[in-house]
C-alpha cells in the first residue's frame, strides 16, 4: 500500500490509498468525519472511534508498505503501527525531558528554512496539500517541517478582529488560506492540517488564554467556554507547544499589530502555562495532562497568577513577593520583581487608578542586589489601582519599553495624609550609563536618604573625578525656592553633595554629570536620589551661589563659610581647597595657600552688598568667579 495524496479541512479527511493485490490494482477513496478514522482488514475499511484515532495496519501490510516505499518522500509519509498516527491519540501527554534550547540551541539554523517559507508563491494557497508539500521540500526532519509551517502561518495569516468582534469568522483551513485571516482556532486548525498532510502527529488544544484584555479578577467555572486554541506537535517522542496566532502578532485595543515572535515556537511548558490553560467542559482530568507539567496547576491558580508577557518570560522575570495578579492592601506595600537572567537594563513603572488617572507620585522603585526591582506603593485613597511594569533589555537603549506584567491593587484602608513621591517612572539611584559618567557601582546601593533635621550630606562613590551639578525638586510644592539649597564638591573618588531642606516632604535630588568626551557645557541627568525630610531645617540657610567653573574647571571645595548670607560688619574666616588654583581672592584680600592645597584668610565683611570669591590657575591675570555671598540686612 502507498499513500498517494490527502486533503484535509476542519471536518473531513480524504485519503487516497493505492493497494497492490494479486490480480489487479485499485484505488479506493473514503471521506470520514474528523472524529473518526479507519483501518484496513481483509481488504476493506472499518470505522473506529476517536479514542483510537490511528490507521491500523496489519503486519502483512506493513511489510508490503516497506517493499513499495522506494523514495525518501514515501518513507517519510508511511510510518509503522507504533508511530503512524495522524492525530497522535495513541501517544499520551507527558512532560518533555528537554527544553527548547536543547533541541534548538541556535535559532539561526532555521534561517534558510524561514526564507523558503516566506518566499512561497501565493498561488499555492489554492491547495492546502500543494502548499504543505512545497513548504517541506527543503526540510529533512519533522522539526524542520514544523518550523516552515509555523513560519509561513505567522507571516501570512492575520488575526480576524472584525470577525471576532462580530462573532462571524471561519476556522476552516481552506477558508483561512483563502481569506488570510482567522481567530485562534483557525490558526491552530490550519497548522494541524499542514502537519497531517505530512503525517506529523498533532493536536488542536482548546482552553483559556490570557489575552490583551485579560482580567485577573475573572472567575472561571467548568461551564466557562474556552476562548482560544493552540497546538501540540509530537517531536522525538515528546509533545511540544506551538502557538501560531500569538507568534504572528498581538492585539491591542481591537487592533492587530503584526510582528513575528519566536517565543511561541516550541515554548517550554513551564513558560507556556503562564498564558495558556487547556480546559474543556468534559475532559478536565485529561486536559490537565496537556499542561505537560510534572505538577499541573488548577484553573483557579492559573487565573489568579499574575500574567507574564512573552517578553517577561524570555527575560526571566519572576514575581517574588506577589504571585497573584490582584493585590489587596491596607495602606502600603513593597512588590519585588526579580530579573533572573540579568538581561534588563531599563525598568519603568506606571501607577494609575483603574480609570487611567495618573498616580505615579504614589509609587517609587529602586534596584536591590543588582537584579531585583523593588516597588513601593502608597495609595492615597481606598480605590482600585493598576501597576504596570515595563522594561527593555541590555543593548537596546533606543527601543521602546515593553510591558512585562500588570497588577491590580485594591487599597482598603489608606494612611492619613499620604505624602506623595516626586514623579519618577524609572528606578531611583539607577543609571544604565553610570560607568560612562564615572560613577562607581556603589553609587546605586542606596536610593533613599533621610534628612531628619533638614540637613544632609551624601557621598557618591566615583571611579574618577566627575564633573557634576545638582538640583532639588520638591514633590508637592513647586513654588518653594530651592535655589542654592545644594552644594556640590567633586573629589578624586567621590562627589559630596550637601543639601538644606526648607520644608518637609519628599525631594528628588537630580545629579547632572558630564561624559569625558562630550563638550564642556554638556551636562545630562545621570542619577537621581529620593530624599525624605520628616522635619525641615529651621531656619534654613541657603548655601552660597556656586559658579559652574568652581567645580568643573577648578575642582574647588568650599570649607567655610557655608552660609550664603553673611552677617554685616563682621570678620569671617574663608577656607577653600583646590589643587588647580594658584590664587584665590575675597574682596580685595588674597587668601594664603597653605599645606594640602588649602587657601585661608580672615576677611572683613562690609555692612551691605555682594561678596565674590574669585580665583585663577595662573599667578597673574584676570580672575574667575567661584562663589557669591550676600550680606544680610
Amino acid at each position: 500500500m502507498q499513500i498517494c495524496s490527502c486533503t484535509i479541512n476542519s471536518k473531513v479527511v480524504t485519503i487516497f490509498f493505492h493497494f497492490k493485490q494479486t490480480d489487479s490494482e485499485c484505488y479506493r477513496e473514503r471521506d470520514v468525519e474528523s472524529t473518526k478514522n479507519f483501518y484496513h482488514k481483509n481488504n476493506r475499511f472499518e470505522v473506529v472511534s476517536l479514542e483510537t484515532m490511528m490507521v491500523r495496519l496489519t503486519d502483512a501490510e506493513n511489510n508490503q508498505v516497506s517493499q513499495d516505499a522506494n523514495t525518501k518522500n514515501n518513507n517519510d509519509k508511511i510510518k509503522s503501527v507504533e508511530s503512524y498516527s495522524v492525530s497522535g491519540e495513541d501517544i499520551p501527554p507527558h512532560p518533555p525531558k528537554t527544553k527548547k534550547r536543547d533541541i534548538v540551541p541556535d535559532i539561526t539554523v532555521f534561517k534558510q528554512l524561514d526564507e523558503h517559507a516566506l518566499s512561497a508563491p501565493s498561488s499555492l494557497r489554492s491547495s492546502l496539500c500543494e502548499l504543505a508539500y512545497y513548504l517541506v521540500k527543503p526540510a529533512t526532519n519533522n522539526l524542520e517541517r514544523v518550523r516552515v509551517f509555523y513560519r509561513w502561518i505567522t507571516d501570512n495569516i492575520r488575526y480576524d478582529t472584525e470577525g471576532q468582534v462580530g462573532g462571524i469568522n471561519s476556522c476552516d483551513p481552506n477558508e483561512v488560506l483563502k481569506t488570510g485571516k482567522s481567530v485562534g482556532l483557525g490558526y491552530a486548525d490550519l497548522f494541524s492540517a499542514f502537519c497531517r498532510v505530512v503525517n506529523i502527529p498533532v493536536h488542536t488544544i482548546k482552553g483559556h488564554a490570557k489575552g490583551y484584555n485579560h482580567n485577573p479578577e475573572t472567575v472561571l467555572t467548568p461551564s466557562t467556554k474556552p476562548n482560544h486554541a493552540w497546538n501540540v506537535v509530537l517531536l522525538d517522542g515528546y509533545w511540544r507547544f506551538i502557538e501560531c496566532m500569538w507568534g504572528s502578532g498581538h492585539l491591542k485595543e481591537q487592533t492587530f499589530n503584526k510582528h513575528f515572535t519566536e517565543f511561541y515556537f516550541l515554548t517550554d511548558p513551564d513558560l507556556f502555562i503562564s498564558e495558556h490553560y487547556p480546559c474543556t467542559k468534559y475532559r478536565k482530568e485529561r486536559d490537565s495532562k496537556w499542561q505537560l507539567l510534572d505538577k499541573p496547576i488548577s484553573v483557579i491558580e492559573f487565573v489568579t497568577r499574575v500574567k507574564l508577557s512573552s517578553t517577561a518570560l524570555e527575560y526571566g522575570v519572576i514575581p517574588m513577593s506577589h504571585k497573584s495578579g490582584v493585590i489587596e492592601l491596607k495602606s502600603d506595600d513593597t512588590i519585588s520583581i526579580q530579573d533572573e537572567h540579568g538581561n534588563i537594563e531599563n525598568w519603568l513603572i506606571n501607577f494609575s487608578l483603574s480609570d487611567g488617572t495618573d498616580m505615579n507620585n504614589y509609587a517609587m522603585s529602586y534596584i536591590s542586589n543588582l537584579t531585583t526591582l523593588k516597588i513601593i506603593v502608597r495609595p492615597p485613597s481606598a480605590e482600585k489601582y493598576v501597576l504596570k511594569i515595563f522594561a527593555k533589555p541590555i543593548g537596546k537603549e533606543t527601543a521602546a519599553h515593553t510591558l512585562l506584567l500588570k497588577y491590580i491593587i485594591k487599597c482598603t484602608d489608606p494612611a492619613v495624609h499620604v505624602k506623595p513621591f516626586p514623579t519618577r517612572k524609572t528606578p531611583w539611584a539607577y543609571c544604565p550609563e553610570y560607568k560612562e559618567y564615572g560613577f562607581a557601582e556603589e553609587s546605586r546601593a542606596i536610593p533613599i536618604f533621610t534628612a531628619n533635621d533638614g540637613n544632609l550630606a551624601i557621598n557618591i562613590p566615583t571611579t574618577r573625578q566627575v564633573e557634576a551639578m545638582a538640583k532639588l525638586h520638591h514633590a508637592q510644592d513647586k513654588d518653594v525656592s530651592l535655589e542654592n539649597c545644594t552644594l556640590v564638591e567633586s573629589l578624586d573618588n567621590e562627589i559630596v553633595i550637601r543639601a538644606r531642606l526648607p520644608i518637609e516632604g519628599f525631594y528628588a535630588l537630580d545629579i547632572m554629570a558630564k561624559r569625558p568626551w562630550e563638550e564642556s557645557n554638556t551636562y545630562r541627568s545621570s542619577i537621581a536620589y529620593l530624599i525624605d525630610c520628616p522635619r525641615p531645617m529651621s531656619p534654613c540657610y541657603p548655601f552660597p551661589h556656586c559658579y559652574y567653573g568652581a567645580i568643573t574647571k577648578y575642582k574647588c571645595r568650599l570649607l567655610e563659610p557655608l552660609k550664603g548670607s553673611l552677617p554685616p560688619k563682621s570678620s569671617l574666616v574663608f577656607r577653600l581647597e583646590s589643587k588647580i588654583l594658584q590664587r584665590i581672592k575675597v574682596l580685595k584680600q588674597n587668601l594664603k595657600r597653605g599645606g594640602d592645597d588649602i587657601f585661608e584668610g580672615e576677611v572683613d565683611i562690609p555692612d551691605t552688598g555682594i561678596i565674590t570669591v574669585s580665583g585663577s590657575d595662573k599667578d597673574s591675570g584676570p580672575l574667575s568667579c567661584l562663589y557669591r555671598f550676600s550680606v544680610a540686612n
